[in-house]
């Protein structure tokens, strides 16, 4: 029973369990507005993730640099990416999801503005790297506080349906930065990227509740937890009173708990999964635009032709989401990366016929993009309440120091004139060494 009354001294007390009350009731208004909240930043994320991308082309003329420059350019914003994981999954773990949330989402809207008044490269680097502060932080707690809304046999659907706004956000805003460029110059694209969350930001604060799975876990704020579990469940009668429980022990955000109990090669293989998946990704969406204007597509044409990349990623995730819930995730997750292996590889093959092309990139996008939505609903069941954040943040915190990685490479692989069907042959490596190594989850696991 997900609540109880037990006796004590002087009355009779009731006793919720969390984790047993949310898993036992039908999903509510209240958690499909934390869906839609994180949706909408996932959207933003998305968009200013890809903006740099996008007007690669035009800043590079407008600042003389070179692919090499261009390809750290491109990582500066994922370098901060990743110490923004790093930092903001275990003060989520400490002090709590949203308030983590909402302060990343002010610092990325305040650095993308600034990004529009750059007037050299190295301001750029600069304003990029603490956009991507921002970034990371919110990418990470999004993944969690939806997790922690949803039921277990729910859960890899619902964060799905939340993590799809970031290429939805990366569709729109590659659709808005076409016409931006052309009527405004690049730095417009900047423009819009900085106000979006500083309009967002202000609106969380009223609307986005704390996690009731992490205010359990601590112990805290009675009277705020008991009005969320009246929201999920509006019989629970919950009162300030009320004794809430969660099956799980307390560590603050602390990284031992992801190496202990068994769990280290569990860890272990989720950092080389998330490693692989976002250098392929990022690689690709990093240098599509300026490969594909290169050969010749005018810039807007490039944009919009890479968001297929991106399309097929909306596609693919909500797939490999459901086939997840139906058939787990180990077996999902390794016929997906399989697949992507293949895709991926086919896109350098097709660059001589248009039609091919798009079909390659979407199927590309699909298996591709697709995995991370499967991942990061594998990583989240992996952990409990206690270090859930921390091993997600962790996970992801490896997987963008592979995504800074990515597009260094392929900016060095170009400055050497390697052929684009080359590239995207090793660009197939990553997804065969995460299906590897999602065989030895599996082999863990059985």
């Amino acid at each position: 029973m997900p609540y109880t009354e037990t006796k004590t001294d002087d009355a009779t007390a009731q006793t919720i369990n969390i984790d047993e009350l949310i898993d036992s009731k039908p999903i509510g208004a209240l958690q499909w507005r934390v869906v839609g909240l994180c949706f909408m930043l996932a959207m933003v994320d998305g968009f200013d993730m890809m903006s740099m991308a996008y007007v690669a082309p035009a800043v590079t003329g407008k600042f003389s640099i070179a692919p090499a420059l261009m390809g750290q350019l491109l990582s500066a914003a994922l370098v901060g990416l990743m110490f923004g994981a790093f930092l903001g999954s275990p003060l989520a773990d400490r002090f709590g999801r949203k308030p983590v949330i909402v302060a990343s989402t002010v610092i990325m809207g305040v650095f993308s503005l600034l990004t529009a008044l750059a007037g050299s490269t190295a301001e750029l680097f600069i304003y990029r790297f603490l956009t991507g502060l921002g970034l990371g932080a919110v990418m990470p707690n999004i993944n969690i506080i939806t997790a922690e809304f949803s039921p277990a046999r729910r859960r890899a659907l619902m964060m799905t349906i939340m993590f799809v706004g970031l290429p939805i956000g990366a569709i729109v805003g590659g659709i808005a930065t076409a016409g931006l460029v052309n009527s405004f110059g690049w730095r417009s694209v900047f423009v819009l990227g900085g106000i979006l969350p500083l309009v967002i930001a202000p609106l969380l604060l009223p609307l986005l509740p704390e996690s009731p799975r992490f205010l359990a876990q601590k112990g805290v704020r009675a009277g705020e937890l008991a009005k969320i579990v009246n929201g999920i469940a509006r019989d629970a009668g919950a009162t300030p009173n009320t004794r809430f429980v969660m099956p799980v022990a307390k560590t603050g955000g602390a990284i031992r708990p992801l190496f202990s109990e068994g769990r280290r090669p569990v860890t272990l293989l989720l950092w080389v999964i998330f490693f692989c998946n976002l250098l392929a990704i990022n690689a690709i969406v990093g240098w599509l635009p300026s490969v594909l204007s290169a050969a010749g597509f005018p810039l807007d044409r490039a944009i919009l032709t890479s968001l297929l990349f991106n399309t097929g990623g909306v596609v693919g995730g909500l797939m490999i989401a459901i086939t997840v819930d139906r058939i787990g995730a180990v077996r999902t997750m390794l016929a997906a990366f399989l697949a992507a292996a293949v895709t991926v590889s086919l896109v350098g093959q097709m660059t001589g016929s248009l039609p091919l092309l798009l079909v390659s990139l979407f199927l590309a996008g699909s298996t591709a993009i697709g995995c991370q939505f499967g991942i990061n609903a594998m990583a989240s069941a992996s952990y409990d309440t206690g270090s859930r954040a921390t091993g997600l943040g962790w996970a992801l915190t490896a997987g963008r120091l592979g995504a800074v990685i990515g597009p260094v490479v392929v900016g060095a692989a170009l400055a050497l004139a390697l052929p684009v069907s080359t590239l995207f042959l090793f660009g197939a490596i990553p997804m065969l060494i995460a299906a590897g190594s999602v065989f030895l989850l599996s082999r863990l696991k059985s």
